[in-house]
């Protein structure tokens, strides 16, 4: 994906949910189309899904030179969240460090090949201290969507890190289903799921995390806390019923400056 079209579709999704939220609601219903007619069913290596994470865009285009991997906005319009499903940001951190932070992904990747001779994968991620950072969607707005550049309002972004910041790390749990067009093929980086859900219909995706670390205008403890739950509709558009990114100060508070 080139970058022009990669930052232009950041700024759609961001700039729509910020709109949308003043005027209604964001909330659909998504029909149930998961295919249940498996002829075999086959699990495949967990680094069949991790290897291929990171690997749209070349060269990176939101935080780099850390690969991208998909971030979550909130439905109401106030705050993004980046956080690390697939151990990218960790290994990155590694690299440049010699150190880890600690992340471990685990998790099961089962293959159902269909009558029709395409398959439906189903993966299963759980991520433990995996870094998360939030930043203001309006901020990113005043900013041009300069992603690498706006300052996070909770946690540090992996360059920060690299810097001797402390990260922020929490708990993940990813499920996702898509379709690819045989048993056996590549599968997907999951920011292409996301935004070209057509090409992998039927997808059904559910993301919930929790990191613990501190809002950086003061320095408050707080949770971030992400839950976001969609499945593609009759028109293979993705539609989110839970669009939830949150910064709860332990003293109350949303890290909002």
């Amino acid at each position: 994906m080139n970058k022009p079209l990669a930052i232009q579709r950041w700024k759609r999704m961001l700039v729509c949910t910020a709109a949308l939220a003043i005027l209604f609601p964001l909330s659909g219903k998504a029909d149930s189309l998961i295919d249940d007619s498996c002829v075999n069913v086959t699990k495949r290596p967990l680094s069949d899904f991790l290897s291929a994470q990171g690997i749209l865009n070349d060269p990176p285009q939101f935080f780099p030179p850390v690969k991208d991997y998909s971030g979550w906005a909130g439905g109401d319009g106030i705050n993004f969240a980046l956080v690390d499903y697939a151990g990218i940001a960790d290994k990155h951190i590694q690299a440049q460090t010699g150190q880890s932070i600690g992340t471990k992904v685990h998790g099961v990747v089962l293959e159902c090949a269909l009558p029709n001779g395409k398959a439906q994968v189903s993966v299963t991620l759980i991520a433990t201290k995996a870094l998360g950072f939030a930043q203001s969607i309006q901020d990113l707005i005043n900013n041009n969507f300069d992603f690498l550049n706006t300052p996070t309002i909770f946690g540090a972004k992996t360059q920060d890190v690299i810097s001797g910041a402390k990260p922020a790390t929490g708990s993940v749990n990813l499920a996702t289903t898509f379709s690819i067009p045989a048993p056996g093929a590549s599968l997907p980086d999951l920011i292409d799921v996301v935004f070209n859900p057509a090409s992998y219909a039927p997808v059904k995706i559910s993301f919930k995390s929790t990191t613990r670390g501190k809002c950086t205008n003061g320095k408050a403890n707080a949770l971030l806390e992400v839950h976001q739950v969609g499945a593609t509709n009759e028109s293979n558009a993705l539609v989110f019923q839970k669009e939830n990114v949150a910064i709860n100060g332990k003293k109350g508070g949303d890290c909002s400056s």
